[in-house]
């Protein structure tokens, strides 16, 4: 019988092996990755990691890409859950204090402790700036503070978190201002609505909710940073066209999958065969993706090669899930079956953090791939032509 989460795992770690949060995902998190995807993420999961000090935090760039590699392919909705916290953790720990926010030190002093052990959960309320058009939300200064009135169309964690990051755009004169500001979600606030759970085809499992900001009062004491529109979004540029840890860990667990099935069903000899050169491709595109973005390289050259290293990495992504969907076979059609479950965590990460850029450098990829008939006028001929590797496209690219 196929386990949940697989023991093997042909791809191994980036670096070095964390075996104590492999223990803990492994026994902790992915038993229940099934449970999580029917009815949402445990606010014990997020109280276990923190206990095994498994936070986004406070830990060096190679750890952090193998705990989320491992919590991602382990159970997707838990990871992103995870994942939130970091950003407005960071921010409230590194935000420089001005005459915007002068009250920081006390923010700081109240939150940042908790943050950092995890005995508070933050989510955060962002990705409605990338959304072209006029802004919304918007936020307009006050004698006191901000007053914020908008949408925010997602809102993850929102059932389980303690608090909120926001990030809304100001009007008028300070329209090429972020307002970043932190509310607690267990508060009644007034001037916040909060709606229904979004029914998702995946990732139902996070918590995520759509929220009315309604003339909302954001005191200054309430205030993170005040930020340049300008300077957030050239950064955010470089952070979207890097490919996440998360996806090489739901490929690193569909190849785990593919691993037990070539041990143990029909037909062994060709899925050795899908498993070798996914293998082969995941390790190579790692690689290439960890090391550009460890270069931190800033260029027009530097971000159309890591655009297209994301795109070719969640190309594999999808391949792999597809294999696994296609040697599972009917059973794979069954709610609840991790292989079904992990095509739709793979389509979510195909939008996740999308902006132009990175749906551009997927369709491209897309538009290039080779054809697999060469057919002369209108009529297809029989002529296989053979896919190069992903690996080769992406160096030729």
């Amino acid at each position: 019988m196929l386990t949940e989460f697989p023991v093997v795992d042909p791809v191994g770690p980036a670096q070095a092996a964390m075996p104590e949060a492999t223990r803990v995902i492994a026994e902790f998190i992915a038993p229940a990755a099934t449970a999580v995807d029917q009815s949402g993420v445990p606010r014990s999961h997020w109280d276990r990691l923190a206990e095994a000090d498994l936070l986004p935090v406070g830990r060096s760039t190679a750890q952090t890409r193998e705990i989320t590699e491992l919590l991602a392919g382990a159970d997707a909705s838990t990871w992103f859950c995870w994942a939130q916290h970091a950003s407005p953790t960071n921010l409230i720990a590194g935000a420089e204090q001005t005459s915007e926010n002068p009250d920081l030190p006390s923010l700081r002093a109240r939150y940042l402790p908790d943050l950092r052990s995890g005995a508070l959960l933050a989510a955060t309320a962002f990705a409605h700036v990338r959304r072209p058009g006029p802004p919304n939300p918007v936020a307009v200064r006050t004698p006191t503070g901000w007053q914020v009135s908008g949408t925010l169309d997602w809102v993850t964690s929102w059932d389980i978190a303690d608090v909120v990051q926001i990030m809304v755009r100001g009007s008028g004169p300070d329209q090429d201002r972020f307002l970043c500001f932190l509310l607690a979600t267990r508060e009644r606030i007034e001037g916040l609505t909060v709606g229904p759970p979004l029914q998702l085809l995946a990732m139902s499992g996070t918590h995520t909710r759509p929220v009315q900001l309604h003339n909302l009062h954001v005191p200054t004491e309430r205030v993170i940073a005040v930020l340049d529109v300008p300077t957030w979004q050239a950064q955010d540029a470089l952070r979207t066209a890097q490919a996440s840890p998360a996806i090489f860990g739901l490929i690193r667990a569909g190849l785990a999958e593919l691993q037990v099935i070539a041990d143990s069903g029909s037909g062994r000899r060709q899925v050795a065969e899908l498993l070798e050169r996914g293998v082969q491709d995941c390790r190579a595109l790692r690689a290439a993706a960890y090391a550009l973005t460890d270069a931190d390289d800033t260029t027009a050259s530097g971000i159309a090669t890591a655009l297209d290293l994301r795109a070719a990495v969640l190309d594999l992504a999808v391949q792999v899930a597809t294999s696994v969907i296609t040697q599972r076979a009917g059973a794979a059609m069954l709610t609840g079956c991790s292989a079904e479950r992990r095509l739709r965590e793979t389509m979510f990460l195909q939008v996740q953090a999308q902006t132009a850029a990175t749906r551009q450098a997927m369709n491209a990829r897309a538009l290039d791939r080779p054809h697999r008939f060469r057919g002369t006028g209108s009529t297809l001929g029989t002529e296989m032509v053979e896919p190069t590797s992903l690996v080769a496209v992406t160096e030729h690219r």
